[in-house]
């Protein structure tokens, strides 16, 4: 029986940008796990009017692309962890879904086409986030890491239930040695619509907000004492709120909810949005299942 820690996953896309592989890499690193590189080739997706030299052509250049992704990991690792790979002739997102099973991670990286719903950003990066059923991190393939001091975001709704949400961040705060920010934000179009005096004139919803947050911070804060906190509260709208943190983030961490049905999404369009756009990585953690609870807002991403 094979006990070997599964490693960490990363797909290499058609593009040069080796930030994804970079950020993986790093991850296994720091997990002391293997790094799997996968690629998928899509075969099926040439055309009837292909030639038949296209399949090998496809080939070729998909197995060059995964060659250097291979060849730079290994660089980075510098073997202290061990580099696998695997070629498929699957679509992108099933060639990782196969691949993500027990993984720790799994890292996708996001080229800047995203911005314009570019179909393989679609199929891939969002197919990826909304299928498998372990932690997924989204990198921009123009990020740089120059977050100086270290410093990570996590986004919720109902602290109550977004504990696991907050300790997937405190891990990784602590991981990296960074202050933690949890942010959360007051945002109900429908109150505003019925009544607008009142939705302006409510000022003790920050001290409420804040409140929720701090009941369920002591005992994460006992057990990663050594991570610094801060509470952000907004009155805005939450996948706003969120991109603008980025850019002053080395990471933003958010929940997902399990689907429902296996292939369905449970990326809600806070979730899209900030996949989107965000300026920095984004890390969806470990999906749960679904609160019945009604919400004025949805830091915590819903089914779509």
């Amino acid at each position: 029986m094979d006990t070997t820690p599964a490693p960490v996953v990363v797909a290499v896309g058609r593009t040069s940008s080796l930030v994804a592989v970079d950020f993986a890499a790093a991850e296994a690193l720091r997990r002391h796990r293997g790094l799997h590189l996968v690629h998928g080739m899509d075969l099926g997706a040439t055309g009837p009017d292909a030639d038949g030299a296209e399949p090998a052509r496809i080939e070729e250049e998909a197995g060059a692309a995964l060659g250097v992704a291979v060849r730079h990991a290994m660089a980075v690792v510098g073997g202290l962890v061990p580099v696998t790979s695997t070629l498929s002739r699957a679509p992108a997102v099933s060639a990782v879904y196969a691949a993500a099973h027990d993984a720790p991670l799994v890292v996708v990286g996001r080229c800047p086409e995203s911005r314009l719903t570019h179909p393989y950003v679609r199929s891939v990066t969002g197919g990826v986030a909304a299928r498998v059923h372990v932690p997924v991190v989204s990198v921009p393939d123009d990020w740089e890491d120059d977050a100086a001091p270290p410093h990570i975001v996590v986004g919720i709704d109902q602290p109550e239930h977004s504990v696991p949400v907050l300790h997937e961040a405190f891990r990784a705060a602590r991981d990296r040695r960074a202050l933690l920010t949890v942010v959360t934000s007051w945002w109900d179009p429908a109150a505003y619509v019925l009544d607008p005096v009142a939705y302006a004139a409510d000022h003790a919803w920050p001290e409420r907000l804040r409140a929720g947050v701090e009941a369920v911070l002591p005992e994460l804060q006992a057990e990663y004492d050594e991570v610094p906190v801060e509470i952000h509260v907004r009155k805005s709208r939450p996948g706003e709120v969120l991109i603008d943190a980025s850019r002053h983030a080395g990471l933003v961490v958010l929940g997902r909810h399990d689907p429902v049905l296996p292939r369905d999404s449970h990326l809600g369009p806070i979730a899209r949005s900030v996949l989107a756009e965000a300026a920095c990585p984004v890390l969806l953690t470990t999906p749960r299942r679904p609160s019945r609870a009604r919400r004025a807002i949805h830091l915590d991403p819903q089914p779509a």
